[in-house]
């Protein structure tokens, strides 16, 4: 009886199973992305620029573009801190280096990659640039933001991972940041 006892007390003591968040439109886009680690610099963005009020169901739907955490290390120093260990209030240009990378990387609209296509491929991001979206595959694609020559010795923006589907829009998992003009 007391070994019996025991065991099931162990067994109540091991971690449970990670939650599985569900990827088919039930649940809020911002939810669905605090559940994914590996896409928390890109949600530390989100918060820190104040954007995230601009998503849910009352403002429409929306597309984002997000790199994974890995993605994003190459980003200055100053604003991996930011995104890494945000101070407890931000300043005004703190907000605003998050802001331009979150605006540079977010559209208006449900746009799955079957959807872009239509479209000439293009996608009109929040600041107003223009992405060039070209299929490479049924859930992969090349992404090229207008106006934006490509870096020598950098990898061009690819989605490596598209439809990831919210009920209040939908997000490409990108292999970097589609960086704005500067």
């Amino acid at each position: 009886m007391m070994a019996g006892g025991l065991t099931l007390l162990l067994a109540g003591c091991q971690a449970a199973p990670p939650r599985i968040t569900p990827e088919d439109g039930t649940i809020d886009l911002v939810t669905l992305l605090r559940s994914k680690p590996e896409h928390s610099r890109f949600l530390a963005a989100l918060d820190g620029s104040g954007l995230a009020t601009r998503i849910g169901r009352q403002n429409g739907p929306v597309t984002l573009f997000v790199p994974t955490n890995d993605a994003m290390a190459g980003l200055p120093p100053a604003t991996l801190a930011l995104l890494d260990r945000p101070p407890a209030q931000l300043d005004a240009t703190q907000r605003v280096t998050l802001a331009t990378l979150v605006q540079a990387n977010a559209a208006w609209g449900l746009l799955r990659l079957q959807d872009i296509q239509p479209r000439n491929g293009r996608v009109v991001t929040w600041d107003r640039a223009r992405l060039m979206v070209t299929a490479t595959g049924p859930r992969a694609a090349n992404v090229l933001r207008e106006g934006v020559p490509s870096q020598p010795g950098r990898a061009p923006v690819t989605i490596t991972r598209a439809d990831v589907l919210a009920s209040d829009g939908t997000f490409h998992v990108t292999s970097g940041l589609v960086l704005p003009a500067v």
